[in-house]
C-alpha cells in the first residue's frame, strides 16, 4: 500500500504537469520523420547515464506511431489521475492488525482525517480546475479524495487502550469542503455503485447540507406558487439533492430535523410546506407510523393513528415540563411525522363537519370516526397537554354540532385575548334580518362570521392565538370539503377560505378594495394546496374515478370564485413589481394544473382563461 508521502508526491507531480505548457500540434508538425528516427537511435545508446533513455524510447516510439504530443500529454494526465484515485480508494477498507498483545479492527481509511485534509490542500481548487480546462475528468479524483476523507477516523490509536482525538478539525473540515464544493457537478453521476459526490460532501461537512436546504427554502419562499414535487424531479441540482436524501436515511432525518426546528422557531407556512413536500417524495419506510401516515386515507387508518397517540407514553412528573414539551415537538416525535402528512389533518376536519349524506358516501356509521377525528385535531393543536386536548375536543364537537344542525349560536361569554377581557354580544334575530340573511337554505358570510367568532373563542379559552396557529385556521375548511349538499353559498366559501389563509375576517366579498398582495398570494396558495390534498384524498375515499372527479370538482367550484379574486389582484399593474415576474410565471403553471384536476369549473372558465391570458401577455411584453 502506498504511503502518504508517495500519494503526496503523485499529487504534486500532477499539479506540476498541469502547470507545464503542453506541446502543440504546430511544434510537432515541424519535426520530421528523420529527426524521430535519429532520436530513437540516440535513445537506444546504452552508454547514457541519466536514466532517461527508457522514457525517450517511449516518447519517440509513440511519435513514430503517429500519436500527437497533446494526446500523449492528456493520456499521461488521465492515467496519473486514475493512479491517484486507485491508491486513495485502496486506503479505504476493513483490516485487523495487532498493537502489542491486542487485536484492533480498523474500519475506514488508513489515512487519518488530518492527512486527508493535507491532501485536499495539495490538490486544492486549482488542480481540479486545471484538469477540467484540459478536458481531463476530475470527478474520479474528487470522489476518491472525498471518500478517503469521509472514511478517515478522527482519532489516532497509539495503543489499544489509548485513543487520541485530533482536535481543531472542524475549521479545517469546513475549509477543505469549501475548496471542493465549487467543483460539485449539477447533476448526479451516471457511474453505478458510486456514492454521489454531494452526499459525500454532506458527510464531510454537514453545513453544506444546511446550505443546500436553505437555498431551496429561499427559492420556495420567493416563488410561493412553485410546484416543488415537479421541480424536485425536473431540476437537475434539486433532483440530485432528492436522490441523496433517498440514498441516506441519516441525511433525510437531518433534513427533517433542520426544517422542523426552523418551523418551530418561525411558524412560517413556507417552511412547513417544504417539509411536507420533501417527506411526501422521500418516505421514511422504516418507521411503522410513517407507513400508516403514508397509506390510504380511511377512518380505520385514522383510528389506528389516534390509538398510537393515546398509547404514547406520557412523561412522568419528575420530567422537567420544558424538556417534556421539547420531546413532544422535536423532529423525532410522532407529531413531527404527522404534520408532514396534511391529508390526515384535512380528512379529520372533513369527518368532524361531514353531514349525513356525505358520511353515507364514505360508508361511515356512528360517531367513532368523528370522535377519533376530534381527538386527532386536538392533538395536532396541542400535543403535550392532555387537559387542553380534552378541552379542545369537547369544544370542537360542540361547534361541529352547532354547524351541522344549522344553529349558529354565540353565547354571551368573556374571552381572553392578549391579556384583555372581551365580551361578545349574542346576535339578535332582528340584526340578522336587517342584513338580509336567513338560515333557511344556505349558509352565507353572516352565518360563517358568527360561527367563526364562536370558533375563535375556543382558541382564546385554550390560550393560543388563531392568527398565529395555521392548524387552527385550517380546521373550518372541513366545513365545505365535507359538506355534500349546497348549503354554503359562494360568499360563505370565500369567507372561510380567506380566514383559513390569513386568519382575518373578509370585510367584503363583493369587492377587492383593500385586498393586499400578500393576502392574494396566501389565498391562491391555499386553494392550490387544498386542491392537491383533496385530489390525493379522493383516490382513497371513493370507489370510482367518476365519483372522485365529481368530489374534486365540487371543492373546486367552491374555491373558484375566491381563487379568481386572488388572481385578479395578481394581474394588476403593480403585481410584477411587488410579487416578482418568476412568481407570476409559477402562478400560470399552477393555474393550468388546477384546471386539469378533476373536472373543469364551467362557471369561471372564461375568467380563468382571461386571467391566464393577461399574465402571459405581461411576460411577452417584457
Amino acid at each position: 500500500m502506498a504511503t502518504l508521502e508517495e500519494i503526496t508526491q503523485l499529487i504534486s507531480g500532477l499539479a506540476l504537469q498541469l502547470k507545464a505548457q503542453p506541446p502543440t500540434e504546430e511544434c510537432e508538425q515541424s519535426s520530421s520523420l528523420d529527426l524521430s528516427i535519429a532520436k530513437l537511435t540516440q535513445s537506444l545508446n546504452l552508454h547514457d547515464d541519466d536514466g532517461a533513455s527508457t522514457s525517450r524510447v517511449l516518447d519517440t516510439a509513440l511519435s513514430l506511431m503517429c500519436f500527437k504530443a497533446p494526446q500523449v500529454f492528456d493520456s499521461v494526465l488521465e492515467y496519473t489521475v486514475k493512479t491517484i484515485a486507485s491508491v486513495l480508494s485502496s486506503s479505504v477498507g476493513c483490516k485487523v492488525f495487532r498493537l502489542g498483545k491486542e487485536d484492533v479492527l480498523r474500519v475506514g481509511s488508513s489515512i487519518s482525517r488530518r492527512d486527508c485534509f493535507d491532501l485536499i490542500d495539495v490538490v486544492g481548487g486549482d488542480t481540479l480546475s486545471d484538469l477540467e480546462e484540459r478536458g481531463v475528468p476530475s470527478r474520479l479524483l474528487l470522489h476518491a479524495l472525498l471518500r478517503a476523507a469521509v472514511s478517515a477516523p478522527s482519532c489516532r490509536y497509539l495503543d489499544p487502550s489509548m485513543v487520541v482525538l485530533d482536535a481543531d478539525l472542524s475549521a479545517r473540515r469546513s475549509i477543505a469542503a469549501s475548496k471542493l464544493v465549487s467543483h460539485l457537478p449539477v447533476e448526479l453521476s451516471s457511474v453505478k455503485d458510486k456514492v454521489p459526490l454531494r452526499l459525500l460532501l454532506w458527510f464531510l461537512d454537514p453545513l453544506i447540507l444546511k446550505r443546500d436546504i436553505s437555498e431551496m427554502l429561499q427559492e420556495t419562499m420567493n416563488r410561493p406558487f412553485l410546484s416543488l414535487p415537479k421541480e424536485l424531479h425536473e431540476r437537475k441540482d434539486w433532483h440530485s439533492i432528492l436522490i441523496c436524501l433517498v440514498l441516506s436515511p441519516a441525511m433525510f432525518t437531518a433534513t427533517r430535523a433542520l426544517l422542523h426546528d426552523w418551523f418551530l422557531l418561525t411558524g412560517l407556512r413556507s417552511i412547513l410546506q417544504l417539509l411536507i413536500d420533501l417527506v411526501s417524495v422521500v418516505l421514511d419506510v422504516i418507521s411503522i407510523p410513517t407507513r400508516s401516515l403514508a397509506g390510504p386515507i380511511s377512518s380505520e387508518g385514522l383510528l389506528q393513528i389516534v390509538n398510537w397517540i393515546i398509547d404514547f407514553k406520557q412523561p412522568g412528573p419528575s420530567i422537567n415540563p420544558s424538556a417534556a414539551k421539547v420531546a413532544f415537538l422535536d423532529h423525532k416525535s410522532l407529531w413531527s411525522l404527522a404534520i408532514s402528512f396534511p391529508s390526515w389533518f384535512y380528512f379529520a376536519s372533513v369527518l368532524v363537519f361531514a353531514d349525513k349524506s356525505f358520511k353515507e358516501v364514505l360508508y361511515l356509521e356512528g360517531t367513532v370516526g368523528e370522535n377519533a377525528a376530534v381527538r386527532y385535531l386536538a392533538w395536532i393543536l396541542n400535543p403535550f397537554d392532555k387537559t387542553r386536548q380534552d378541552l379542545l375536543s369537547g369544544n370542537l364537537i360542540k361547534l361541529a354540532r352547532h354547524w351541522t344542525s344549522k344553529q349558529v349560536v354565540s353565547s354571551v361569554q368573556e374571552t381572553r385575548t392578549l391579556g384583555l377581557k372581551r365580551r361578545l354580544k349574542k346576535p339578535k334575530v332582528d340584526d340578522i334580518s336587517k342584513e338580509g340573511f336567513t338560515f333557511g337554505n344556505q349558509h352565507g358570510c353572516q352565518a360563517i362570521s358568527l360561527w367563526l367568532q364562536e370558533y375563535q373563542n375556543t382558541a382564546y379559552e385554550c390560550d393560543f392565538d388563531p392568527q398565529v396557529s395555521m392548524f387552527f385556521r385550517w380546521i373550518p375548511l372541513g366545513i365545505f370539503t365535507g359538506w355534500c349538499s349546497s348549503d354554503i353559498n359562494e360568499s360563505g366559501c370565500e369567507f372561510l377560505l380567506h380566514y383559513a389563509a390569513t386568519g382575518t375576517m373578509l370585510h367584503s366579498v363583493r369587492r377587492n378594495e383593500g385586498f393586499a398582495m400578500k393576502d392574494a398570494i396566501a389565498g391562491a396558495s391555499l386553494v392550490f394546496n387544498l386542491t392537491d390534498i383533496v385530489d390525493r384524498m379522493s383516490e382513497s375515499l371513493f370507489e370510482t374515478v367518476c365519483i372522485a372527479d365529481s368530489y374534486i370538482c365540487k371543492v373546486k367550484s367552491r374555491t373558484a370564485r375566491y381563487l379568481i379574486k386572488c388572481v385578479q389582484r395578481l394581474t394588476q399593474p403593480d403585481a410584477s413589481e411587488v410579487a416578482g415576474v418568476q412568481t407570476l410565471l409559477d402562478l400560470v403553471s399552477r393555474l393550468e394544473k388546477w384546471r386539469t384536476q378533476g373536472q373543469e369549473v364551467a362557471l369561471i372558465e372564461a375568467e380563468l382563461e382571461n386571467a391566464i391570458h393577461v399574465l402571459k401577455s405581461k411576460f411577452s411584453s417584457t
